[in-house]
Formats: structure tokens, C-alpha cells, sequence
């Protein structure tokens, strides 16, 4: 399995070199199983870079939760209404797995983007790849069924798969739990 900072650098484009200027001296955080780390309705500006454990936002849907995405090591973690337009949040975020994580507030970002040419591109970067996963994954959502979807978590996120309870998955593929074991059980026939 891949470091959380070779993730960040594939994922987002960035060199070591700009991954130890958004990450050295910044606030290092320890999250418990189950803890929330922002709650629906709450106004957080930080950017949150995942270095262990997975996490979950959520949202309710016809008075049940519904999973949005999972987070992995080496992605970043924000609430678009909240640090993008200071906005309280629409989904809630939720520890799945004892976690660590970089806390950058805005305004430390915003210094970093400031400082330097270099720095406001890698800020850029950072938007431009945030928008085109978003993009893929409504894609996915509007092309994909629940099978292929799964296919999509199983290849991306196999540790979500294998770490996280089935109703928080069938919960991202909006399908019932027993939908998700007909899903896994086909699979495992076709192999």
C-alpha cells in the first residue's frame, strides 16, 4: 500500500518538496473511531489532509443516512460550503477507523497561496483536481449501476472494502445491505 504522501502527490500533482510546504509545522490531529469531525450544519474552513484511516461524509436521505464518499491516506478532507463561501455544512463527516490527519486552516492556506507565484498554482492545482474527482464521480454516479460502482470502491478503495461495514457501502451505492451481498456474491461467482 502506497504512503498517504505519494497518494497526495499522485492524486493532486504535487512535488515533495510542495508537500513539505503545506505540511511541516501544521497542526497534526488524532480522530477516534466514530468521532465526527464536521458536523452537519457547521461552519469548517479547514482542510484536512488524511494520513491514516479511512473517513465517511453523510448525509440524510428520506430520514436515513446516505454515504456521499470515503476518504483514504493522502487525500484531502473539506467542506466545499465551508471553505470555499464560510458556509455551514451539508454533509457530515464521520471517522470510520482510528485516524490521523493534518489540520490547515484557511487562512494558513490562504498565507501559503499568497506567498509566492508557485504557491498560488499549487493552490490552483489542488482546486482543479478536487473539481475533476468530483466530476468522476458524478459521472460514475449517473452511468454507472450499483455493480459497476462497486467494481469502481473495489479498485479504488479496496481498503474501504475491506475495513468498512457493508452498510455504509450499500449506503454510497444506494442499494440495501442485501443488494450488496447479491452484488459481492455474483462477484465471487464470476471468479
Amino acid at each position: 500500500m502506497k504512503e498517504w504522501t505519494e497518494v497526495l502527490a499522485d492524486r493532486e500533482g504535487l512535488s515533495e518538496e510542495e508537500i513539505h510546504w503545506l505540511t511541516d509545522n501544521q497542526e497534526r490531529r488524532s480522530f477516534a473511531k466514530n468521532e465526527i469531525v464536521v458536523h452537519k450544519d457547521e461552519v469548517d474552513s479547514n482542510v484536512y489532509i488524511l494520513t491514516k484511516g479511512i473517513w465517511r461524509a453523510y448525509h440524510f436521505k428520506n430520514g436515513e443516512e446516505a454515504t456521499a464518499w470515503f476518504a483514504t491516506p493522502g487525500e484531502l478532507v473539506f467542506s466545499v460550503w465551508g471553505y470555499i463561501s464560510d458556509e455551514p455544512s451539508r454533509l457530515s463527516f464521520e471517522v470510520m477507523t482510528e485516524s490521523e490527519a493534518i489540520c490547515l486552516s484557511k487562512e494558513e492556506l490562504h498565507r501559503h497561496f499568497n506567498s509566492s507565484i508557485a504557491m498560488a498554482n499549487l493552490g490552483r492545482r489542488m482546486l482543479e483536481n478536487f473539481i475533476l474527482l468530483y466530476e468522476n464521480w458524478l459521472m460514475d454516479l449517473w452511468k454507472k449501476n450499483a455493480f459497476e460502482r462497486y467494481l469502481t470502491l473495489l479498485d479504488e478503495y479496496p481498503e474501504v472494502i475491506q475495513q468498512i461495514p457493508m452498510k455504509y457501502i450499500a449506503s454510497y451505492l444506494g442499494v440495501t445491505v442485501q443488494s450488496l451481498s447479491r452484488i459481492r456474491a455474483s462477484l465471487n461467482e464470476m471468479k
